[in-house]
């Protein structure tokens, strides 16, 4: 159970079940929580993806979730105790989760990610980072070239990698119209 805005209890099973439906986007926002609460959350959302798409009992379940996670270090990072629920939670979406048609998305140091959930990654996208990450191990595959870019992309700018492409590719997101003139 968490709070919803108007202060009452939530069972987040029930919201995902009752909620999630195909071309629709739910936000659980769980910012303004204290850390503790936020894993639980977090813990619970994937738990009820997961328990949902396996189970598929309702027809108008979305053939694809796509499950996005800020911060993903705080969960699945190789620092986190090996007998955390949700690093096992996680580990499971990210090895099997692509055969049920969840997509674990999240924006972190490629270096703070645990090995399994990083060796189960179909796309890499390279945003903006500094030499002292792109100087660890977790870059060594990829030319210098390209590791010389990604310090200095500019915002909207992206290095891809994906085993579908002959090589790397960066890729530019238009600016917003406002932004562009």
């Amino acid at each position: 159970f968490a709070k919803s805005l108007a202060g009452k209890d939530v069972d987040l099973t029930d919201v995902i079940d009752n909620n999630l439906r195909p071309n629709q986007v739910l936000v659980i926002d769980i910012a303004r929580l204290d850390e503790n609460s936020q894993s639980f959350v977090f813990g619970s959302v994937a738990r009820a993806i997961y328990d949902l798409k396996l189970g598929a009992e309702r027809s108008d379940i979305p053939d694809k979730v796509i499950l996005f996670v800020d911060e993903l270090n705080k969960y699945a990072s190789n620092d986190v105790p090996k007998n955390s629920p949700i690093l096992k939670q996680l580990l499971d979406i990210a090895e099997r989760g692509r055969s049920l048609g969840i997509i674990l998305f999240s924006e972190q140091f490629r270096s703070a990610i645990h090995d399994r959930v990083k060796g189960n990654c179909a796309t890499h996208a390279y945003g903006r980072t500094n030499a002292i990450e792109v100087s660890k191990s977790d870059y060594r595959y990829i030319p210098k070239v390209y590791q010389n870019m990604m310090t200095r992309l500019s915002p909207g700018e992206y290095i891809i990698q994906n085993p579908a492409l002959r090589s790397l590719v960066n890729v530019r997101f238009p600016r917003p119209t406002y932004k562009q003139f």
